[in-house]
């Protein structure tokens, strides 16, 4: 069997039997050195606690994940995981190119990632909101919460040339805040606070909505509820 078969072989049990995010190995130094937040990740399966982005360790992430791809190729949460390993290493190109084959294995922090990638115009992709706007909408639709985050405030604030959908940011955010994120409540806060959306203008909800996204660590929550006087 050649290698490239095995890999599909692999890659089409998992799509058969479940999630494309199914895990079919078991938990690895990657898992623990490189990926996301627990908290970051909604439904999608998280087998270690994770750590944020500023906080890893790369060099041993990127020898835990390279070691990992080669054990178990048909593991795409691995190659998502490399990917941000090489992220915080600075090498945003071997970023994109491993972010770009988990997201087209259907791996949500990696469409995630995509998304950030083309909004900065990173790691030799240029800026490409339409580009940024379907990867989202990918991650968003498996239920990943800072992707659903990052569509709504493109859908909030047309970036990107992205058309304004305030009734579809107000979801989005509402699906994030859901689910904890912080980030939802705080973009679910500032929609309540101007009437957007189809949402009564409530600075009372709006205030509860920061309160409980500053109490979980957001700091822009905090600035909201100093400028609204609470």
């Amino acid at each position: 069997m050649s290698k490239a078969f095995g890999v599909c072989w692999a890659l089409c049990v998992a799509l058969a039997s479940g999630p494309v995010w199914a895990e079919v190995a078991p938990v690895t130094e990657c898992d623990t050195l490189a990926q996301p937040p627990r908290e970051s990740m909604g439904p999608v399966p998280a087998v270690a606690p994770g750590v944020a982005l500023g906080s890893m360790r790369w060099p041993a992430a990127r020898a835990a994940c390279a070691k990992a791809m080669k054990d178990y190729p048909g593991e795409v949460r691995f190659v998502a995981y490399a990917a941000r390993a090489a992220d915080k290493a600075g090498d945003a190109r071997e970023a994109a190119r491993l972010n770009k084959a988990a997201a087209d294995e259907g791996n949500p922090a990696a469409q995630n990632n995509m998304g950030v990638m083309y909004v900065n115009g990173e790691g030799g992709l240029g800026r490409n909101g339409r580009e940024a706007e379907r990867y989202y909408r990918m991650a968003a639709e498996q239920g990943y919460p800072g992707a659903q985050v990052n569509l709504g405030s493109m859908l909030a604030l047309g970036i990107g040339g992205v058309p304004r959908n305030d009734r579809e940011a107000v979801r989005l955010f509402q699906a994030a805040a859901d689910s904890g994120n912080v980030d939802g409540q705080n973009g679910l806060g500032k929609m309540y606070a101007e009437g957007r959306g189809g949402l009564p203008r409530n600075l009372g909800q709006a205030v509860s909505l920061w309160r409980s996204a500053a109490e979980g660590g957001s700091v822009e929550a905090r600035g909201n509820l100093r400028k609204a006087g609470r």
